[in-house]
């Protein structure tokens, strides 16, 4: 369910998620995210690609991931997302924290 790869050549950290993400596997995805935070990173890539599933709670992990590396002058970089998850963020009105990820318009998906 949950990835996560760091890179040797001193990149931005990176977390892949794959699966699903929803309120079943949202306390063993924060031990996880929280437990690689620990390395003092700043600066995510956070790959949404294999992404399958995201509910309501998926994504307010993802949103206090978003706050916490703000919170430290860091950055969270969003790739990839799937149509699910671009779909919940519409649905719940987050486009504008992500707007490089959302096309202008739904006919252009």
């Amino acid at each position: 369910m949950l990835i996560l790869r760091s890179d040797p050549t001193g990149q931005p950290a990176s977390l892949a998620l794959s699966g699903s993400l929803t309120i079943y596997e949202v306390k063993q995805a924060h031990d996880e995210i929280r437990a690689a935070l620990a390395a003092g990173e700043r600066h995510w890539q956070l790959d949404l690609s294999e992404l399958e599933e995201l509910d309501s709670a998926g994504a307010q992990l993802l949103l206090a991931l978003q706050r916490h590396l703000h919170g430290l002058d860091g950055q969270l970089d969003v790739r990839n997302p799937g149509d699910a998850v671009l779909e919940l963020l519409e649905l719940l009105h987050l486009q504008s924290l992500y707007p490089d990820l959302l096309p202008a318009s739904p006919e252009e998906r």
